[in-house]
This record gives C-alpha cells, structure tokens and sequence, in this order.
C-alpha cells in the first residue's frame, strides 16, 4: 500500500488541505510519526508519513516548487556524515544520531526499559560478567552489523537487511550471538545476512568480496551512534532481554514492544538536549510558529 502513496500524492493531499492553516511536518514513517507526536503542538501541527528517507526530501522539493511554504521534513542521519553526504535544502532538519531509536537508546530510557522488563539480580548478574554495561554490550555487536551494512552501501554488495514488506520475515538476529550474548564472528555475520538476501536481491556479490569489504570498512573508525541502525539495537535487546536476562514479563512480546517501550520512556528533558530540538527551536523562533507541545513548553 505504502507504494501506491507516492511523493507526488502527498505533495498534492497537502496543498489541497485548505481546511488546515498550520505546519506539516514530513517524516519517514510510522515510528517517526509516534515519536514526534509526543512533542510538536497537534492543533497547529500535522505530522505526515513520507515512507521514506528520500521520499520525505521529494515531498518536501515538490512542495517549494509549488510554492507552498508551511512544511519542514525530518528525515535520520543514517550514514550520511559518515559518508560526508549534506543535504543542503532549506527546512530539512536530521536526527543527531543513525535514526531516532539510537537517539533514544543513547539515554537513560533504555535502563529504564530495562529495568521495566528484567529483575534487578539478572541485569546485575550479566553486567558483571561482562565487566561492563548492557548499553556497551548492544553497541558491540551493533557495530558489526553497521560495518557491513555500510560496506554493502560503499562497496554496493547487493546485501539486504530488511524484508521488503514491515511484515515480512525479519533478519535472524538469533544467529549473531551465542547463549552468553557474545558476538559470533564475521563469518557467521556474513553468512546470516547472504542468507536472508537470496531471492531478496539479484546482484550478491561473493563471498570473498564481501569479507574483503568488510575490512576496509572495519579498518576506520567511526562514530558509535552513527555507525549503530537503531532496530538492529532494539531486536538484539529484545534477544538480550528475553534470552539471556530471562524476562518473565508477558508484555515483552517481540523487537516492535522494544522499540515502543524505548519510545514511551525517552522525555522531553533529554530530546531539550538534542542539536535537532536546537535547530527545530531556532526555526520556531525565526517563524513564530507554536511548534512544540505543552509537554516541551512547560518543561
């Protein structure tokens, strides 16, 4: 269905709205529109789904040239600083972070959704083995996996990290790690994610080929929170805390209930800290428009 609701066709359901005098805020999808709706003024403020990264800086150009000027677009980071790729377009604002889940994940909400689902003793219990934090722990092997998904966008390794449809089978992030939640090597990695793109993709490229990718990528260095994709850290903290922590809370359904709770639990104090919040603030000012909730206002 998301395909059938082109750019264009946004576009057009905007413009055409005149029942609405407000601002429409472009973003890329579902979990985009929850999180924001916790913060921006829903009666002078619309939220719309752009299903897209790309798709929210079209909409957002069809829109100026139609001369309609009451829109911004908020779109992620992903890998784009890493790469040095700057879109330059005027009322285009990026997360700090990869996407809004590591921007939330960076935070205190995620020991509170921790310490929602799993006792004290079990997160006691691994952090001590470990010698270091559940948060450092999702970073470990999250940092693998942005190795090679930046690889496959570098080096154009016809890899593919998602299904094509939200509820299609997910990647078996189960495979990463062993019983202990220690990351199982590059080659496992790398045979997972060959795995779940056949019949997904047309142009793999070898086995060799993606190893030696790999470890050019690997070789540099990057900043954590942009190299990290926030849903693979929620589906390895679901695994983590299911798994290994051994949460006996019914509500603890799948990655999508992680990735809602981390949502629920990231406030507004710590989003006031963001440079987004500070660049989206400097815009309301210079707009005089009444973009943020109360819930932002009075805090």
């Amino acid at each position: 269905m998301e395909d059938h609701i082109t750019p264009d066709r946004i576009a057009n359901a905007i413009c055409m709205d005149t029942t609405f005098q407000g601002y429409h805020v472009i973003v890329e999808g579902k979990k985009d529109y929850k999180f924001y709706s916790k913060f921006f003024n829903s009666s002078e403020i619309r939220i719309v789904e752009a299903f897209g990264n790309e798709r929210v800086i079209e909409v957002l150009q069809l829109l100026d040239d139609r001369g309609f000027n009451r829109d911004i677009g908020i779109i992620d980071l992903d890998f784009n600083r890493i790469l040095g790729i700057d879109h330059q377009i005027d009322g285009l604002f990026v997360t700090d972070d990869h996407d809004i889940e590591v921007m939330v994940i960076k935070t205190d909400a995620l020991v509170d959704v921790v310490n929602q689902y799993c006792s004290p003793k079990s997160i006691k219990d691994f952090e001590s083995s470990k010698s270091t934090t559940i948060r450092e722990e999702l970073l470990k092997i999250g940092r693998e996996i942005g190795y090679l998904k930046l690889a496959a966008k570098v080096y154009d390794l016809g890899l593919v990290f998602k299904p094509k449809m939200a509820d299609g089978n997910q990647l078996r992030y189960n495979k990463l790690m062993d019983n202990n939640f220690d990351f199982a090597g590059k080659n496992v990695l790398i045979e997972t994610i060959v795995n779940f793109s056949n019949g997904k993709s047309d142009c793999i490229k070898s086995q060799a080929e993606i190893n030696m990718a790999f470890d050019a990528i690997k070789q540099k260095s990057y900043p954590d929170y942009e190299l990290v994709n926030g849903h693979d850290l929620a589906n390895l903290l679901y695994l983590l805390m299911k798994k290994v922590l051994k949460s006996k809370s019914k509500s603890l359904g799948d990655w999508d209930c992680v990735e809602d709770s981390l949502s629920l639990a990231y406030d507004s104090s710590d989003f006031k800290k963001t440079i987004l919040f500070k660049e989206l603030e400097k815009w309301r000012i210079s707009e005089n428009v009444n973009l943020f909730s109360e819930r932002i206002t009075s805090s």
